[in-house]
């Protein structure tokens, strides 16, 4: 049997293999991307860029408010009733909710500008406004790419904020590298918002004629106090996983330097390609784990999610292995021997990262089936967790300290998840 045929609903198969080869071409940028920046920016310019780029995706959480998630889980239940009004509804309440959010965002900003950050240089503070500016294509272009998946149009949900935007970014600095033009964090900065806002247009484009050109003549129906009722723990759920996720980035500011942020990025970009293919099977799943849940039809889940997590330890064993025997030559070749002392930390995430296989779509599988409360309560922990963890490591162990913390929190979540999700839902999430 091959690979890919172990899912037997055809769609499940080619919104896998599609999602598959998109995250594979993103990362594959990405990575080219980062160690372009590593290549022409020095050490403390490329952790400036990637402290500015952290920051506007953890404002971004809270002004997102959960609707990405949300629209992920009710539209394919909306579909599986027809009922094309509350969609369009949908799509209209959190669009305008989330507009407001970054009215209210952005004069937040602005008062800490004229408060705070208007002392730093000045590369510092263009820096940070292009990526200001950069976040509402982030944010608005989560809530399209979250309406496509509910359609179950995995490729064209994943192609634009993915692939595309780390492509014309690619092309972008492969352009200054071979003219050899100079690089600085606020032009890299101005760069990436130039691709954001191609990438966005494209993905808008999508969805116009996938749905919004069907939605055209339709009555909206709405059901505000449902959606942000189950909105809030989503909202909470990611905005302290990324909490969780980037805090170390500013523990190593506050206590290390911009020089341990570069090392802990470059570590984290290398170990993330281990589970490159987690991100892009659970975007995949996760609709039709929504649309089988529905139907209260538990086999199925567990069929998608031994299947899939099976695919995702696959691809993720022999990456990380590579990473961990000769990673650190191989980061010396890529980015450069400034860089070779992110091998010890790398070695350490990579191990975690196999842990987060083997656990594989636990997140999906709580937030499509109704569980997104425990999901949230689970993060907080794990967040006072982290941050009681990393910063004695990050004062002691620098940037090993940061892998360290990070890893332990990553393995213990997952034992969590998975032990409550085989107690509440009857779902075995490991790969046996």
């Amino acid at each position: 049997m091959k690979l890919f045929n172990v899912f037997n609903s055809k769609q499940i198969r080619v919104a896998a293999v599609g999602g598959l080869t998109i995250k594979f071409l993103s990362a594959f940028f990405a990575l080219l991307n980062g160690v372009m920046l590593a290549r022409m920016l020095s050490i403390e310019d490329f952790g400036m860029y990637v402290l500015a780029f952290t920051t506007i995706n953890i404002i971004a959480v809270p002004i997102s408010l959960g609707f990405p998630t949300l629209i992920m889980r009710y539209i394919p239940k909306y579909i599986v009733s027809n009922d094309m009004a509350s969609i369009k509804g949908l799509l209209i309440k959190t669009n305008s909710y989330i507009f407001f959010a970054h009215v209210i965002a952005f004069l937040l900003i602005i008062a800490a500008y004229y408060i705070w950050w208007n002392r730093f240089p000045e590369s510092t503070i263009t820096t940070f406004w292009y990526a200001f500016s950069l976040m509402p294509f982030l944010v608005f272009g989560s809530l399209r790419a979250a309406a496509l998946r509910g359609l179950k149009l995995i490729i064209l949900g994943e192609l634009p904020e993915t692939l595309l935007r780390n492509f014309i970014l690619s092309v972008a600095l492969l352009v200054y590298f071979f003219f050899k033009f100079e690089l600085t964090p606020e032009r890299a900065m101005l760069l990436h918002l130039v691709a954001g806002i191609m990438a966005f247009l494209s993905g808008y484009v999508f969805l116009k004629r996938k749905l919004l050109n069907q939605l055209r003549n339709i009555k909206p129906s709405y059901h505000r106090k449902e959606w942000v009722k189950q909105a809030i723990p989503y909202s909470v759920t990611q905005l302290v996983s990324i909490l969780k996720k980037k805090s170390i980035t500013y523990i190593l500011v506050i206590f290390g330097s911009l020089e341990a942020v570069a090392l802990f990025d470059v570590a984290m970009r290398g170990a993330t390609l281990v589970s490159f293919t987690l991100s892009a099977l659970n975007n995949a799943v996760s609709p039709f784990i929504s649309a089988a849940f529905t139907q209260n039809n538990i086999k199925s889940v567990q069929k998608i999610v031994t299947k899939s997590n099976r695919i995702i330890f696959v691809f993720a064993l022999p990456v990380a292995l590579v990473f961990i025997i000769g990673g650190e030559p191989l980061i010396s070749w890529v980015f450069g021997e400034a860089y070779a002392l992110a091998y010890i930390p790398l070695a350490i995430l990579c191990i975690s990262q196999l842990v987060n296989a083997l656990a594989g779509s636990a997140g999906p599988v709580l937030n499509m089936t109704g569980n997104q409360s425990y999901l949230s309560r689970n993060q907080i922990h794990m967040m006072i967790l982290s941050l009681a963890l990393s910063i004695p490591l990050v004062i002691y162990y620098d940037v090993l300290g940061g892998a360290i913390a990070f890893s332990l929190v990553l393995v213990v979540q997952n034992i969590l998840l998975v032990w409550f999700i085989k107690k509440r839902l009857n779902v075995n999430m490991t790969i046996f």
